[in-house]
């Protein structure tokens, strides 16, 4: 297995094999290291422009630009295939390469291009270059391989599980209450600006909508495209914010506590 001190400046390495894993996979390994990251950072910038790009639609009259993202799309394939094929001969074992995700995501992220090449005429009938395009967004999640605070902070994810399993819990608790409780307030009510009254006035039309309102109040995002006109409805928004502020603290400080200890640890 790599261990931590193959990230040092001054290791060296035991073998040919080694030193090629340490230079694609440790940027700090070498001079040589960096500049590889660097280029493999630039290679995935392109690819994901060249995907954003493709999803213009002005831009897919021009035979010249389709060409273009056609070949550059090759280019970035065929570099990350022998990339991915590079790594599997050099991984210390099998079970070691693929025990690992970032790995996958590198394999993964090639095959949409394989599979548009054999299967075309099938994915076009059942409409799966959509979901293709989307494959190949796992491909900007590799930038966490050349970023030693990526990897912190997924291990700090990782260790963070129950903490943040408890935060949701709250969160969900808070929303499946008031959420509901605000649209039986507020349903029937005849908005501002209306001239008649309904059961269906109001923009809180089910328990969902009601808990839509809760998720983007807590998220402090106020979209605003439904808020409570009753005065216990407003009372309820009220009560809903002061509460999930109040209880979601624990665990948020509990949260940043250990993220502040993982990044002194990376700092050290």
């Amino acid at each position: 297995s790599i261990t931590p001190v193959a990230q040092l400046k001054d290791y060296k390495a035991k073998s040919r094999r080694e030193e090629i894993l340490l230079h694609i996979e440790f940027p700090g390994y070498s001079k040589l290291a960096t500049a590889y990251a660097i280029f493999d950072l630039i290679i995935i910038i392109i690819s994901t422009i060249i995907l954003v790009l493709e999803s213009v639609e002005e831009l897919k009259k021009y035979y010249l630009f389709e060409k273009t993202c056609y070949a550059v799309e090759v280019v970035v394939n065929i570099y990350f295939t022998v990339q991915t094929v590079i790594l599997i001969t050099v991984y210390p074992s099998r079970r070691l390469y693929f025990s690992s995700v970032t790995n996958w995501i590198d394999i993964i992220s090639i095959l949409p291009f394989y599979l548009k090449l054999i299967a075309k005429e099938y994915l076009n009938q059942v409409g799966g270059f959509r979901v293709l395009r989307l494959i190949r967004l796992l491909r900007i999640l590799k930038l966490f391989r050349h970023s030693p605070g990526s990897q912190t902070m997924i291990h700090f994810l990782l260790t963070s599980i129950p903490e943040i399993v408890l935060l949701l819990l709250m969160w969900s608790i808070g929303v499946l209450m008031f959420g509901p409780l605000i649209y039986f307030v507020e349903h029937g009510h005849e908005p501002s600006g209306t001239s008649t009254t309904t059961a269906t006035s109001s923009k809180f039309s089910s328990a969902f909508s009601g808990m839509w309102f809760c998720v983007v109040t807590i998220g402090t995002v106020g979209y605003g495209d439904m808020v409570p006109e009753t005065e216990s409805g407003k009372v309820l928004a009220a009560m809903y914010t002061i509460v999930n502020l109040t209880v979601m603290t624990i665990p948020i400080s509990i949260i940043i506590t250990k993220f502040n200890k993982s990044m002194k640890r990376l700092s050290s």
